[in-house]
């Protein structure tokens, strides 16, 4: 995560940090945001994640041969990040990068902090070559804003139309908008938690844990030749056009 919220406590890494090692969803949407990317770019192309947070996805993609550095705003969350990937600390809207300096940028569950989206969206564009991508994943659909949105300081969830435009605006040109996590849709449509204990954010039944590993990652291979029609997050890729 990078600066977007004075509400926001630092001390949230320590839980993300636990849950990112094996909770079924930050285990798929790795794996997810890869098949993505590796669609349009092959390692070791450079690649920064703005927002990296504990690096979870970074030290992922860099174990797949990708030059990966993290950028990220807290330094609780650089004090305890994922090995093998290089890390500096920076805010979002005003990068310590030169113009055209990476191949792919990241943005994975980030820009939807942001009150205002375009201009982070314009600073990843700024540091991106010619030819190069952007990847981003975000929050899905309005309609099941939920708890957890409202505890994770979130401005909006986006629909597909909503995010072109935004990837527009920045001047990118969209190549893929694609639903990840459909099964998760009916159920965060019609459970109406009302609120939850902050320091339970991921708690799952470890059979339940390794289910769901399962199933979505089927999703996740499916989707490889068949865009889902709905789901709980989008994945982006947009291209920075010379």
């Amino acid at each position: 995560m990078i600066r977007q919220n004075n509400n926001f406590d630092p001390s949230f890494f320590e839980c993300l940090r636990r849950a990112e090692g094996n909770y079924f969803w930050f285990h798929v949407r790795r794996k997810w945001v890869y098949d993505k990317i590796s669609k349009f770019i092959l390692p070791p192309a450079k690649f920064l994640e703005i927002g990296c947070g504990t690096g979870n996805v970074s030290a992922f993609l860099a174990q797949k041969g990708y030059d990966v550095t993290g950028c990220e705003y807290y330094q609780e969350a650089i004090n305890m990040a994922w090995p093998g990937f290089q890390l500096v600390q920076g805010d979002a809207n005003k990068l310590p990068f030169e113009e055209n300096s990476f191949d792919i940028v990241g943005l994975f569950d980030v820009i939807e902090h942001f009150q205002d989206d375009i201009s982070l969206l314009r600073e990843a564009f700024r540091i991106v070559k010619d030819k190069g991508i952007i990847v981003a994943t975000v929050p899905a659909r309005p309609e099941i804003w939920r708890w957890f949105d409202e505890v994770s300081l979130h401005k909006r969830r986006y629909t597909k139309e909503a995010l072109k435009k935004a990837l527009s605006e920045a001047k990118f040109n969209p190549l893929l908008i694609e639903y990840m996590f459909m099964s998760l849709y009916l159920p965060m449509r019609y459970m109406r938690v009302k609120s939850r204990n902050d320091n339970d954010l991921f708690k799952i039944n470890r059979l339940f844990n390794v289910f769901f590993k399962g199933f979505f990652d089927i999703e996740r291979i499916i989707s490889k030749g068949l865009s889902l029609p709905i789901g709980t997050s989008l994945v982006a890729i947009a291209q920075k056009e010379p």
